[in-house]
Order: structure tokens, then sequence, then C-alpha cells
């Protein structure tokens, strides 16, 4: 960890010099880190315009916008994104508006279970095993911040609600009290909603939407310990 000292405040950094906590941001924070990133003289309007829209994206969206949707949105080019930015965009604009395609602490309107509070491996540091098809191959390795990041991956208009996150929670207690996957009937029924509102939850649909986003499989199975069987004792 890293930190950045500025005005009698102090922002922590990870390793690779992002902020950790993104709701620590403010603009003391750009203007102090603007030198490292290669802007010696100060954060001028342009600049500013571009930090605030990317921290304006990932605040409404709890993600940070891809660079073509910025350039587009300010009529930039890549030689003037440069000019602006000269260490990138994801470690120049992004790391000045305090967030990443990797940081935590915006998107996450959950409250961490036991699956997450026994596991908090930096988000940078941790590794989630999937198949060709992108399924989770161990749903075991699955947690909250898995959810959110194939969420977004999947274009699921974010910050996850509450509704996704029933539909999720139920998916793996499912699995986890039967070792199946339940069908759609069953998950629909049991939320309390209609294939309609299901279908503006998850775009991409069942299996390939809330299914993989719950990192489970229609063919993924439960670890279960199997029951040890002695002999009987010869008398």
């Amino acid at each position: 960890m890293q930190t950045l000292e500025t005005k009698n405040k102090m922002y922590t950094l990870d390793d690779d010099g992002f902020m950790v906590n993104p709701s620590q941001w403010d603009e003391d924070f750009a203007e102090a880190l603007a030198p490292r990133l290669g802007i010696p003289n100060g954060l001028t309007p342009s600049h500013w315009d571009v930090v605030k829209f990317i921290r304006a994206t990932y605040l409404e969206t709890g993600s940070c916008p891809i660079v073509h949707k910025t350039c587009h949105a300010h009529k930039l080019g890549l030689k003037e994104l440069e000019r602006l930015f000269p260490s990138g965009y994801q470690r120049g604009a992004c790391k000045l508006a305090g967030v990443s395609f990797m940081a935590e602490g915006v998107s996450t309107p959950f409250s961490p279970t036991s699956e997450t509070q026994i596991r908090r491996i930096p988000l940078n540091k941790r590794v989630y095993r999937v198949n060709v098809q992108g399924f989770l191959t161990d749903p075991d390795e699955w947690d909250e911040d898995y959810a959110i990041f194939k969420a977004s991956e999947l274009q699921i208009p974010g910050p996850l609600s509450e509704k996704h996150w029933q539909v999720i929670r139920y998916l793996r207690s499912e699995f986890r009290n039967t070792g199946e996957t339940p069908t759609v009937y069953a998950m629909c029924t049991a939320v309390g909603i209609d294939i309609d509102e299901f279908a503006k939850l998850f775009p991409s649909g069942y299996h390939r939407g809330a299914v993989k986003v719950a990192g489970l499989s229609l063919t993924a199975k439960a670890h279960r310990e199997e029951p040890v069987v002695t002999a009987p004792k010869r008398l």
C-alpha cells in the first residue's frame, strides 16, 4: 500500500497507485496526484471535464467508462487525450478520478455474507477460474465482487439493485441446499417476479445472465462431503 498526503489529508493507494476507496476522492486528491502522472502545471478545465465525467459515470453506473465513451463525450481524439493525460487513460485520467476497473467501494450495494466475510483478498490479487464460455468453474470461488464485475461484463445495467441480489442469493441458496441450479420457473416464483421483469433485470438471459452472475451453471454440482462408511466390527 502507498499513501498520498496533501492539505492535512491522507489518501490510501494500492500497489499500482490507484485509490483504494473511491468514496474518499475529492479535488485535492486529483490536484496532488497530477504531477506524479506527468501533469506538472496543474489541471486545466479540459482535464477537469474528463476527470469529472469519469467520476460521475462511475458513481452512476458502478463502472469506469471505457476510453472511447469518454473520448466521444468530449470530442477528443487519441492525440488530444494523450496530450492531456500522458500516462494513459486508465493510468492517468481514471487514476485522477479515483477509480479503476478494479476499484471497489462504489458498486457494492450489498451486505457482505459469510461467503465473502471469510475471504477479503484485495480485488487486484483475486483470481476466479472460468471456462471457455465464461462460467465459473468452481462455484465455491464465487463472492459478491465476482457478481458485480461479471454483471458489468455482461452489460447488465448497474449498480445491481436489491432485486438483482434477491435473484442471485436465491440461486446461491438453492444451489447450496439442493446441489443443483433451480429452474427459471422456480426462481421467478420464489423471488416474486414475472418473465418480463426478469428480462429487464438480466437482458442476457437466465443461464447466460443470472446463473452466470451467481457463479453457477446448469451443470454445476455442489461439493458435498462423502459419508464415511466403516466396515462392521467382527465379533
